[in-house]
């Protein structure tokens, strides 16, 4: 598959970006807060089955009524169900983090995203860095040293989680804008939560084959009963997602990766405050210095302009 960026993106596509992008943040932050409330009622392939089925149902319920079934043709599938694979890793690793560590600091190691997407944007679309992009880049190395203290009594594999979550949405958001831009939103948003409720069956199915220890984890839980608050949480959510996939599918559809990637970094913000009132957790002076650290590396990573080579890295 090339990545030669094939499109001109929309005289206004910026500004409709970033209106997309901070609706997406801010309804992304506070479902994740419910997400991480709710670790000990669900299993984390449960949670996501249920969500996903809801997201498509709403969202097949929306678009062919609306528009038809041309609305969810997809021109370069193969590209689509990529950039739905990146997502649904990213949405996996995130969550299996959050119940081990404290929100702020789970979502401060997920936002060196922009980083990411400045070092895979070079290696893929031949994206020029320059001295900003280097300075950036260290900032967010920098900030998530500060935020995690890593040592040998507080360093848990658990921490390269976010981590691995950024990295995977940094490839999906370059994904979007360089081979996606001439996809319908809804049928992007459509295809991811498909293609979650695919993974999440495929990891019940894998669950129940081998039977693994510690089944009462979030992360290796089967089935767990529901109560009826459970089942009206999954369905809040599933329509807290339906939104957010088409919100985050037309930002980058429409924005450049970087400028999005400034933006989406609001949901530090959101996940600071809800993490307060949800569950107490107050930063420290150094958490708080590294996540100001890895928010000012995505402001200077997105002020400058990154110009795109005309071939092939």
């Amino acid at each position: 598959m090339a990545w030669k960026i094939d499109h001109s993106p929309p005289p206004d596509g910026t500004t409709h970006g970033i209106i997309a992008i901070l609706t997406a943040v801010s309804l992304l932050s506070f479902s994740d807060a419910l997400v991480k409330m709710s670790g000990d009622s669900f299993g984390l392939a449960q949670l996501v089955l249920l969500r996903s089925t809801v997201a498509a149902v709403l969202l097949a319920a929306w678009l062919l009524p609306m528009h038809g079934r041309s609305s969810l043709s997809l021109n370069r599938r193969g590209w689509v169900w990529a950039r739905s694979l990146c997502l649904a890793a990213m949405w996996l690793s995130y969550y299996a983090a959050l119940p081990a560590m404290s929100f702020a600091l789970a979502a401060a190691c997920y936002y060196t995203a922009p980083a990411w997407m400045a070092l895979l944007g070079r290696v893929l679309l031949g994206m020029t860095i320059g001295g900003h992009g280097w300075t950036a880049v260290a900032m967010s190395l920098a900030g998530v040293l500060l935020a995690v203290s890593p040592s040998a009594d507080t360093f848990t594999p658990l921490l390269l989680l976010p981590l691995a979550a950024a990295a995977f949405y940094a490839l999906a958001g370059l994904i979007t804008w360089s081979r996606c831009q001439a996809e319908s939103p809804g049928a992007m948003a459509l295809t991811l939560n498909v293609c979650l409720v695919c993974v999440a069956a495929a990891a019940l199915l894998l669950l129940s084959l081998i039977r693994p220890g510690g089944t009462e984890s979030f992360i290796l839980a089967l089935w767990p009963r529901l109560t009826l608050a459970d089942w009206s949480l999954a369905f809040v959510l599933g329509c807290l997602l339906a939104v957010i996939a088409t919100a985050v599918a037309t930002a980058y559809r429409v924005a450049p990766t970087p400028v999005v990637g400034v933006f989406d970094t609001a949901y530090l913000g959101f996940a600071a405050v809800f993490g307060a009132v949800f569950f107490g957790d107050i930063p420290t002076a150094r958490e708080a210095l590294g996540i100001a650290l890895i928010a000012c590396s995505a402001i200077l990573m997105s002020g400058r302009r990154q110009e795109l080579k005309d071939h092939c890295c």
